[in-house]
């Protein structure tokens, strides 16, 4: 068996971490300014995939593998600053079991991996801006990676027209 499958899903994923780029901070470039003491925010509410299926049936079991493309969006901010959006796109793969139940219903249950790489954050506020490096020569503007992996588990009901 061959296929495609594609699929978008909303979700809420979000955290926050103290990045050296928002715990060094410097407010002020005056000799002996601190640092504010900040935190990176990441966060991100979609993800979409599209793949190719291959598998073997066995009378009513459909065993697969799929592998393909993905994105998603990753948001940064620093504490108390609005988010800023950064589409990413990366690859996926994993493996699943479909079932046929009836005439036209099927089951699956299934895991992906998702990769989605690094995504650069280094666009103004959002991760910080660090004197030290700023003063470098040359100029080296602060930046972090914020790194979206996910591991998922899908279980599914489906309706296939006609045969």
């Amino acid at each position: 068996m061959f296929g495609v499958e594609g699929d978008f899903d909303w979700q809420g994923l979000s955290g926050s971490s103290g990045s050296p780029f928002c715990t060094s901070l410097i407010i002020s470039t005056a000799p002996g300014a601190t640092a504010a003491g900040l935190s990176c925010k990441t966060a991100s509410n979609w993800l979409g995939t599209l793949r190719a299926r291959l598998g073997y049936a066995w009378d009513r079991v459909l065993v697969y593998g799929a592998a393909g493309g993905a994105g998603a969006n990753i948001e940064t901010a620093l504490t108390g600053l609005p988010y800023q959006n950064n589409a990413v796109f990366g690859w996926t793969a994993g493996a699943g079991v479909e079932v046929d139940l009836a005439e036209h219903w099927t089951f699956k249950v299934e895991y992906l991996f998702v990769d989605l790489g690094n995504a650069v954050c280094n666009h103004g506020y959002s991760c910080g801006y660090d004197v030290a490096t700023a003063a470098a020569v040359p100029p080296v503007g602060a930046s972090m990676t914020a790194r979206l992996n996910e591991n998922l588990i899908r279980v599914g009901l489906n309706f296939k027209y006609g045969h």
